[in-house]
């Protein structure tokens, strides 16, 4: 399960990616695949100084919507309203922040496991 654990009202919560979760957040903030991709496009283009607009953004309605997702498939009971009160107290550039990282998560490959066991060194040995 691939998880990410922030902060909120004091505790850690966890915002965990599903499938499901995916689903929702396409149908009521946008779809993470084009989220991903306007991030990346921009990105590019300002590191090139070509100005673009990006045609999809955050805003202080979609990033609670966000993380409010992620806590529910967290099996969270957290209202959307605390989520919204708890990023105007956080600040909206970190609440961000936390979107964006998930949905990143939600949009790229799950990690590799580690096996534990050490890799061989270019020592010689």
């Amino acid at each position: 399960m691939r998880k990410l654990t922030f902060e909120i009202c004091g505790e850690d919560r966890d915002l965990v990616a599903t499938f499901a979760a995916s689903v929702e957040i396409a149908e009521k903030v946008g779809d993470p695949l084009f989220i991903t991709r306007e991030a990346a496009v921009e990105s590019i283009m300002l590191s090139q100084n070509m100005p673009y607009s990006p045609k999809w953004r955050f805003t202080v309605s979609n990033v609670p919507q966000v993380i409010h997702i992620g806590l529910k498939a967290a099996g969270e009971k957290v209202k959307l309203s605390e989520v919204q009160e708890w990023a105007f107290e956080v600040g909206f550039p970190e609440a961000q922040r936390i979107a964006a990282e998930y949905i990143a998560m939600i949009t790229r490959p799950k990690p590799e496991e580690s096996t534990g066991e050490a890799e061989d060194s270019d020592t010689g040995e």
